[in-house]
């Protein structure tokens, strides 16, 4: 039985709804990275469940930074027979005896602060062990999924829903903007690898990802609000809130991740987001504050800068991955309800 009641039935459903799809890992290995990570943690657990309920034998490699952070997260499966773990930078080589056919690289840094401190450490993880993880792909004929950003569009041109090909401005001359310019860079190594090495790699651009699963003590905006809903206090905005959002339910996320591996075309890329979840900063403060806190918002802009990403007006379209068969479930409101539930 899963810790949280709440991930456990979205696990559950997710196995339920994906049964043909599962099949396609059966006897096989699975390698993902940044397993500390909301998205890359609950895909270990789904992997586990899966071979639990269906009995696919899959193997599943877990790549860790933090060994202890690790085993605190995963201490219920710590003796689990289909689950190992690597501990080590994902900026050094990869070496796995075991033979990987699929990846899931969702190791990256996204803490605000240390991107705008730390430029130089932050950009160099985010590549290099990009390529480490496709030259390993390479080597041992693995399918690669590489976890992508919506931030890489920057500021759009037009108003027009953002579809893959139409990336806006992202200034190079912003330290902050080293993300998205590494988010961009290993987009291209994905496709460079795709058509030079024949390496099958595909890029997931993800909205603002949340549902039962995420840590009570997550820095993001959404959980900040979450935990002033619950305890009745001003939801407080650092900005001035006019920035819009865009945001998936776990659940859909992780499914999407599944159809990808197997259904996307190497090379490309895919937004993974719910188009009905696209509101502006303050009106989600205003709706989570409304609907589960006291109905107070505040803006309080500090003098220092936070590290928060550059204000954009950009609206995702999932028109492309929905043409494989993908479609989100849970609106804005039900995402918040679902988290503060399993929360509590």
């Amino acid at each position: 039985m899963l810790r949280n009641t709440m991930l456990d039935e979205d696990i559950k459903t997710t196995i339920k709804n994906n049964e043909v799809l599962l099949e396609n890992f059966r006897n096989k290995s699975v390698l993902i990275t940044g397993v500390t990570g909301l998205i890359a943690h609950v895909l270990v657990l789904t992997f586990l469940e899966a071979n639990k309920q269906l009995d696919l034998n899959i193997s599943i490699v877990g790549l860790a930074r933090n060994k202890e952070k690790c085993e605190r997260l995963f201490e219920d499966f710590l003796n689990n027979d289909d689950l190992t773990f690597i501990y080590q930078d994902i900026k050094d080589e990869i070496d796995i005896s075991k033979k990987i056919d699929f990846i899931f690289h969702a190791a990256a840094v996204t803490n605000s602060k240390i991107l705008i401190q730390k430029p130089i450490e932050a950009f160099e993880t985010q590549v290099l062990g990009n390529l480490n993880i496709l030259h390993f792909a390479e080597s041992v004929g693995a399918r690669v999924l590489y976890l992508s950003s919506m931030e890489i569009y920057g500021q759009p041109f037009t108003e027009e829903m953002s579809t893959e090909d139409k990336l806006g401005f992202v200034d190079p001359l912003v330290v902050r903007n080293g993300y998205p310019e590494a988010k961009r860079a290993n987009e291209f190594l994905s496709k460079a690898f795709s058509e030079e090495k024949n390496v099958f790699a595909v890029n997931a651009r993800l909205a603002q990802t949340f549902g039962p699963g995420v840590q009570s003590d997550d820095s993001r905006v959404f959980a900040q609000f979450i935990r002033s809903a619950i305890k009745k206090e001003d939801l407080v905005l650092h900005t001035d809130g006019s920035s819009l959002g865009n945001y998936c339910y776990l659940r859909d996320v992780i499914e999407a991740l599944l159809l990808l591996i197997i259904k996307g075309n190497s090379g490309e890329a895919y937004n993974i987001v719910n188009e009905e979840t696209n509101v502006s900063i303050k009106e989600m403060a205003e709706l989570v504050s409304k609907e589960f806190g006291n109905g107070k918002v505040r803006i309080i802009i500090p003098e220092e800068s936070m590290g928060y990403a550059p204000k954009v007006a950009l609206h995702l379209s999932s028109t492309k991955i929905r043409k494989l068969g993908w479609q989100p479930t849970y609106n804005l409101y039900e995402m918040f309800s679902r988290t503060i539930k399993s929360w509590k």
